[in-house]
């Protein structure tokens, strides 16, 4: 897992919906609380349909067609992550709230 990562949410009528936010922020390796974390917030979006499974994408490359990608992807760019213990450990606490309350979590809006 990395720092930015691709969410998939698959939808009950079999559309994908895509989204950035946080690698290794609930687990350093494990993908399945992040998952989990993603399918709860994914309700709170206009996604166009019911979430049934969210999936880590093995890369950006499968979220970078979607409308919005740059942009978040950008926004996301500008945040620094702070490196050494007595930072990192803080930062990713906070991280870890502000995504539970659905911040820190970008949709790429599906395209015409």
């Amino acid at each position: 897992m990395e720092n930015i990562v691709a969410m998939a949410i698959d939808l009950e009528n079999g559309d994908v919906r895509y989204f950035l936010t946080w690698g290794r922020i609930q687990h350093p390796v494990d993908p399945h609380p992040l998952e989990q974390l993603m399918l709860e917030q994914s309700s709170h979006f206009a996604i166009g349909g019911k979430a049934v499974r969210a999936r880590l994408c093995i890369s950006l490359q499968e979220a970078a067609k979607e409308a919005g990608f740059y942009e978040c992807f950008f926004d996301m760019c500008q945040k620094k992550i702070p490196f050494g213990e007595t930072t990192y450990s803080p930062w990713r606490s906070e991280i870890d709230r502000r995504m539970r309350s659905g911040k820190e979590i970008w949709y790429l809006w599906h395209g015409p």
